[in-house]
């Protein structure tokens, strides 16, 4: 009777354990058996008619970035060129600081697909992929690839610092929409230790701020509408009205001495100075821009930036850099390297990844 009684209860172990297993793996695979349907980040619907295993990307890095934070890099088969060159130690990207290489250094063994802008279709269709990626702008090239290789192309993507749609459309596709919104809820919560402070400061007592993006010499630009320097409690002066480009415009050494901002950030996302590029000192020395109160109180300093799309996990880190760096005395408590290393872990799964970004980029080393 002893006997029977531990072989049943055995028996009930097993099953448990068995019926566990399952219910996992039907959450990962979910839908397996009917057509999964959503809109991608440019709004076009799309049907996927069995499980995603298999995907190739044709995005400046942000499929592939994305794959990597989902935990499903795995499913890479193919990336174009400009994917590439992340991965390629002696490419045209290798002064840029791009964690992608480090989080997932075997992707420079996928096979390249081409340039994003002449693609080898047949190499994609040798790869049998399931689901291709491409940037979430080329909406009308993701229709004409589509058609031409019956295959689903969905467009990935989007403008902003914290675009988190890309997750929730990259997730249900790889079947990680646990994990999706779990970074989206995470990211959420870490930025309301700075936005629950900034968003309580008046207008008029915010730090004025001018963002030079690419600061290529004698061609000064900007972006009027980087999400990051808002959150951080920031008055940028190139933001404008409704009317304010989207993305990177020109502007003129004037027009930053007429708005006269307290800090001056320069776009600094590479190890090396960038030959005809500003550096912190030459921004300095320029007759135009020492006469603002940024270059007379010395606060002229780098910022990482965005760089080849937007990375949710360094723009957050991004936030809480400008908001310690503008309002010290309101964040007295927060370390920035401590929270920042943290944010970059729970995203890449590297520890001291922010120290190592920070070092390389020559940031401003905050107290």
């Amino acid at each position: 009777m002893k006997y029977l009684k531990e072989t049943i209860l055995i028996c009930l172990m097993l099953m448990v354990g068995f019926m566990s297993l399952g219910c996992s793996s039907r959450k990962d695979n979910e839908n397996l058996n009917e057509n999964v349907e959503f809109e991608d980040c440019a709004g076009r619907k799309i049907t996927l008619t069995k499980k995603v295993e298999r995907i190739v990307d044709l995005t400046f890095l942000e499929g592939v970035r994305t794959l990597i934070e989902l935990e499903a890099e795995d499913y890479l088969v193919g990336m174009s060129e400009m994917d590439h060159q992340a991965f390629n130690k002696d490419g045209m990207l290798k002064n840029s600081y791009l964690i992608v290489s480090q989080a997932a250094p075997g992707l420079k063994n996928v096979v390249n697909v081409g340039n994003h802008n002449e693609i080898n279709v047949e190499k994609i269709m040798s790869l049998n992929p399931d689901v291709v990626f491409v940037e979430w702008s080329k909406k009308d090239y993701a229709d004409k690839l589509q058609a031409q290789i019956n295959i689903p192309v969905v467009c990935v993507g989007g403008y902003g610092s914290f675009n988190y749609e890309i997750f929730s459309v990259v997730g249900k596709i790889v079947g990680k929409e646990d994990r999706a919104e779990e970074l989206i809820e995470y990211t959420k919560t870490k930025l309301e230790a700075i936005t629950k402070v900034t968003e309580n400061i008046p207008e008029d007592k915010k730090k004025k701020i001018f963002y030079w993006v690419r600061p290529y010499i004698g061609d000064p630009r900007t972006n009027g509408r980087y999400e990051a320097f808002e959150l951080a409690g920031a008055k940028n002066v190139a933001r404008g009205d409704n009317n304010t480009p989207y993305g990177v415009y020109k502007i003129t050494k004037e027009q930053i001495l007429d708005w006269n901002p307290d800090y001056i950030f320069k776009h600094s996302s590479f190890i090396k100075d960038v030959e005809g590029w500003h550096t912190i000192e030459s921004i300095k020395e320029d007759k135009i821009i020492s006469g603002t109160i940024a270059a007379k109180n010395n606060c002229i300093l780098p910022t990482k930036g965005h760089m080849r799309g937007w990375d949710i996990a360094t723009e957050a880190t991004e936030v809480f850099y400008l908001a310690k760096i503008m309002y010290p005395n309101k964040f007295i408590e927060i370390d920035v390297e401590k929270e920042c290393n943290e944010i970059l872990k729970k995203f890449y799964g590297i520890d001291n990844l922010y120290t190592d970004m920070s070092n390389k980029l020559r940031l401003h080393n905050i107290k």
